[in-house]
């Protein structure tokens, strides 16, 4: 279900920044729990860029956008030397004082910055490396977040980013069957939490349930309480937000996912596309033989319509 247009029509880039910031604040102990298939399915995506990327024969500054609680840093710093520097910045303070407690021992300098803002805290030209993981499709601007890439990075610098939907809608019918009937066998709980953007009163149910049979679910919807009552406190919506809207508005463009076309055409049509892939094809990330058989499947019939998508730009020079 996508947001509403009462929704829509109350949204701007700054509200849709503040209710990130609401929510990573309040997620930030519970982050690495709740979010746990991207350590363990993408580590390998970031030590292969850090082993490709950081070539350079002088001082490197890396910066992570949207860092969290240090997931990237903790990976790439690894490979860094005592010279190099590593920007983190988040929009959500509490985030940064994870990730910050994380990195304690990494061998180059780290800063830790907070986003206000469309701007990315860092001078013109300054940064070699923007990497951005799971983090694009929070953002309500692209345009202006293309903008401030380019702004900041230094000419040939890079732009890496992975864990983004993809929007490409490419998955034939059979291809489609496939795919519901995996997340039936091997993930059932994705089909009962689909469930829950059917009505409000399917919402109300599934939160009532979750709440009852798990510790883990009934923090999560005391938090989505929670920041409802902040959104209206501060003015930001002046009506009550069902936890999947709130969802919904923290991951913007999750609604639609991004077209590669379009990102590439449009977004940031002044970078050079060094890589590009996708990956998820079953939409979760396979563990045990029968779910890593059907994903490799469906990657090798139609590679372009994995859930995710991960790429590296590189800013092009001015003329």
């Amino acid at each position: 279900m996508r947001l509403s247009k009462r929704v829509l029509r109350n949204l701007d880039a700054d509200r849709v920044r503040r209710i990130n910031e609401i929510y990573h604040n309040l997620e930030n102990t519970g982050y690495d729990a709740q979010h746990e298939d991207i350590p363990r399915f993408e580590a390998s995506f970031w030590k292969e860029a850090a082993r490709k990327y950081l070539r350079g024969a002088g001082p490197v500054v890396w910066l992570d956008y949207g860092t969290g609680t240090g997931f990237v840093p903790s990976i790439v710093g690894e490979s860094m030397r005592a010279e190099d520097c590593f920007i983190c910045c988040d929009v959500s303070s509490e985030m940064l004082k994870a990730c910050e407690a994380k990195l304690r021992g990494l061998p180059c300098r780290c800063s830790f910055e907070k986003i206000g803002g469309q701007t990315i805290p860092a001078a013109n030209g300054s940064v070699d490396i923007i990497s951005v993981n799971s983090v694009l499709h929070h953002l309500f601007d692209l345009h202006a977040f293309a903008a401030e890439c380019e702004r900041v990075l230094k000419p040939s610098g890079l732009l890496i980013v992975a864990h983004e939907p993809n929007g490409n809608t490419s998955l034939p019918l059979s291809g489609r069957i496939l795919r519901s009937l995996a997340r039936v066998m091997f993930r059932p709980k994705t089909v009962l939490f689909a469930m829950a953007d059917i009505s409000p009163l399917a919402e109300r149910l599934m939160r009532a349930v979750t709440s009852r049979v798990s510790g883990r679910y009934r923090r999560r919807n005391k938090m989505l309480s929670e920041i409802a009552r902040q959104i209206r406190k501060e003015g930001l919506l002046d009506f009550n937000l069902r936890g999947t809207e709130i969802q919904q508005i923290v991951d913007f463009q999750s609604q639609h996912g991004f077209d590669p076309g379009e990102l590439f055409g449009r977004i940031f049509s002044r970078f050079e596309v060094l890589e590009s892939q996708t990956y998820g094809h079953l939409g979760f990330y396979p563990e045990g033989r029968g779910p890593q058989a059907a994903d490799r499947y469906l990657k090798t019939r139609w590679p372009e319509a994995g859930k995710e998508i991960c790429f590296v730009l590189q800013r092009a020079r001015k003329e």
